[in-house]
């Protein structure tokens, strides 16, 4: 039987203690009471918002991935969701890194591929993360980092650009599954490098998209005050683009604006929140579809995906569930946004103490994509909620499986 690892309670004790902070001191600084610090330390109370953990984080100086535990550690091979691959893709964006940074005398190791074969295996990797399918990703992402770390150091000219330009899209892969199995700063070397090769291109909706992926890393490092910064600088640049009417500047402007508005949210700033979603709601009418410009699945479903979110880290479960009626929601075509915002309905039955509906959305989705879902803190953070609570319906429902995947005890 595996090892049971610390809780998220446990490392607040510990964090707090390192800090030599009473529970009374350490709830004076989170804006919360003693008692619910002592609640969340012996476990009976769940942080299920970002909003709540990116402050503890903050005041007991500790990252957030740290205080959640990240990257959980699978137990056995069905449980790995590229775990094990890490090591090879992290040796290959150190080695992007020294190539974009001009070091001399390193040395290519694959043979040199067409730009064409690049392409082609990009599209394919593209194509697995907008199916949330971790595993199958990650079995791909070191080889195709190599890969572009030989075209940058072989090629020139149109080939070099379209070895950058294949570099940010394959960067903007690694951000997203590097941030699902909780190797964060990793995640921000691949989209560093991104945002150097998209300023050789010196495209501005490129540089854009860069934002966007820092903004990605950001929110999940709690960074909320540098993801507005940097989402908010990338619009100002981006404006002269929009004005020349460029639907994929369109689609980054409305993606931007969503970045803040969940920043906003885990604020838990209401007002800026649904302002910002405002601007994107605008943005996806006047694009009038849903379109994938630079990977973002930006357009009318994107936005109503994210009014759920708002809803749900703001305490606003009734409006999550109300919002999650709209028509545009049946359309979802990326198996990712379908998984993430199951995550968040069942996050909002969570929060009314619907536990019976929180597990069957849970298992529907962790149907659609296990390792996703397994990995993903709030989906965890739900469960754990729901055992606390124990209510019949919900283990009758399949509670129990949900546990045993996660790993939780």
């Amino acid at each position: 039987m595996p090892e049971k690892e610390p809780s998220v309670g446990y490392r607040v004790r510990r964090a707090r203690r390192a800090r030599g902070l009473t529970q009374l001191e350490l709830g004076a600084l989170a804006d919360r009471s003693e008692s619910w610090v002592r609640g969340v330390e012996r476990g009976r109370l769940v942080l299920d918002r970002h909003s709540v953990i990116d402050r503890l984080a903050d005041v007991l100086q500790v990252d957030v991935a740290w205080l959640l535990g990240q990257p959980y550690t699978p137990h056995s091979p069905e449980q790995d969701a590229g775990h094990r691959l890490v090591p090879g893709l992290r040796s290959a964006i150190r080695r992007n890194s020294l190539i974009l940074s001009g070091h001399p005398g390193v040395p290519a190791l694959t043979r040199p591929p067409s730009v064409a074969g690049l392409r082609r295996r990009v599209g394919e990797v593209t194509r697995l993360r907008q199916a949330a399918d971790l595993p199958a990703a990650m079995g791909l992402l070191p080889d195709l980092v190599e890969s572009l770390n030989t075209a940058l150091l072989d090629t020139a000219g149109q080939d070099l650009d379209a070895a950058h330009g294949l570099l940010v899209e394959t960067s903007h892969i690694a951000r997203m599954v590097l941030n699902q199995l909780g190797h964060h700063d990793l995640a921000w070397t691949a989209v560093e490098n991104a945002a150097v090769a998209a300023a050789r291109l010196g495209d501005e909706a490129v540089k854009a998209c860069s934002a966007w992926d820092r903004c990605g890393v950001l929110l999940h490092t709690g960074a909320l005050a540098e993801t507005s910064a940097v989402a908010e600088a990338a619009l100002t640049d981006l404006e002269p683009v929009l004005a020349a009417g460029r639907p994929e500047a369109l689609s980054l402007w409305g993606a931007l604006h969503l970045r803040c508005a969940v920043a906003g949210a885990r604020r838990h700033d209401s007002r800026t929140a649904w302002d910002h979603l405002a601007e994107a709601q605008s943005a996806a009418e006047r694009l009038g579809e849903d379109r994938n410009d630079f990977q973002t699945v930006f357009g009318p479903t994107n936005v109503a995906i994210h009014a759920v979110e708002l809803a749900v880290e703001l305490e606003q479960p009734d409006t999550a569930l109300q919002r999650a009626q709209l028509r545009q929601l049946r359309r979802i075509s990326s198996r990712e946004r379908a998984v993430h915002h199951g995550i968040d309905l069942a996050r909002a039955y969570g929060q009314l103490k619907q536990d019976e509906n929180a597990v069957r959305q849970l298992t529907s989705v962790a149907g659609m994509a296990p390792h996703y879902v397994h990995n993903h803190p709030m989906a965890r953070a739900v469960v754990i909620q729901l055992r606390r609570r124990g209510q019949p319906s919900a283990v009758h429902a399949g509670l129990g499986a949900l546990q045993l995947a996660m790993n939780i005890a």
